[in-house]
């Protein structure tokens, strides 16, 4: 059971329970990572119901912040935040509802040294307990992104990216919007979706990643109807220059990542739309 193994420093082995949420539309990006970040704290300390788990407060922080405040807004949205998920052995079942931080203080609160001691809710822990899929995080990259977007696509590709047999997933718009945590009626045009949120994500994964992302936008006629997510692991000098990349300073960054090649293809008809025409150029006469 993975639950009971003790993950490496720099890695998070995270339950899909806490990757495919809901209901994280309003959460910051300081908060978003904070679920990884609080998670693999805990799984390193062992997890059990009831148990109190502590962090140093800076570990929560990234680099070049020294204030407290982007903290404690994150712990406080996630003690008001209920994620929303399905028990993956009834997917047809209720959803569950539960407070993904429990009870927690900070001392001293504001000064150097300072540490967080929090929990988890009971049911959240029961449900772990029989995760069957795991993502595998790496900290150093999840720390690297600037965008809360880009934090969402990466963390559901490391659910599949290790497995031969899948390469690639297709979500509805719906889904896709869900996954990333886009707030509803916000980005509604396809064209501001991909603007604001899928190509700043896939350039941000494909330079600080260990694996990169190509994304295929599919018509429904005239309109954008479903998103399919390609990926495929990089080769070991890629892989190396994502690595400096993440430890290149953020200040200039935007620009570099703008002369990448573009993995956001135009949009294609659906796969029955092109069966369709193809079936009607088949039948149309030759002309001589």
């Amino acid at each position: 059971m993975v639950l009971q193994l003790t993950p490496n420093l720099l890695e998070s082995l995270k339950p899909q329970e806490l990757i495919q949420i809901k209901g994280h539309a309003e959460l910051t990006l300081n908060a978003r990572r904070a679920i990884t970040i609080l998670w693999h704290n805990a799984h390193r300390q062992g997890i059990r119901e009831g148990r109190d788990y502590t962090i140093e407060i800076d570990d929560l922080k990234t680099d070049g912040h020294k204030g407290y405040e982007p903290v404690v807004e994150a712990v406080e949205a996630l003690m008001t935040t209920f994620l929303i998920f399905k028990d993956p052995n009834d997917p047809d079942g209720d959803d569950y509802r539960v407070q993904f931080l429990g009870g927690n203080n900070m001392t001293p609160k504001g000064r150097p040294g300072g540490v967080l001691t929090y929990s988890f809710d009971k049911r959240l822990i029961a449900l772990l307990e029989a995760s069957v899929k795991w993502g595998q995080i790496s900290l150093p990259v999840l720390m690297s992104f600037s965008s809360k977007y880009a934090i969402s696509l990466y963390e559901n590709v490391t659910q599949s990216v290790n497995l031969r047999h899948i390469s690639n997933a297709t979500y509805t718009i719906d889904e896709f919007r869900e996954m990333m945590g886009v707030p509803a009626g916000r980005y509604a045009v396809y064209g501001d979706l991909n603007r604001h949120v899928i190509k700043p994500s896939v350039s941000e994964i494909n330079a600080l990643a260990h694996f990169e992302i190509s994304v295929l936008p599919i018509k429904k006629g005239k309109k954008v109807d479903q998103i399919m997510v390609a990926w495929m692991r990089k080769s070991q000098d890629a892989a190396t220059e994502a690595l400096r990349e993440r430890e290149r300073p953020r200040l200039g960054r935007r620009v570099r990542l703008a002369n990448r090649v573009e993995h956001v293809a135009d949009a294609v008809p659906s796969v029955g739309r092109m069966m369709r025409d193809d079936r009607k150029q088949r039948r149309s006469p030759k002309t001589s």
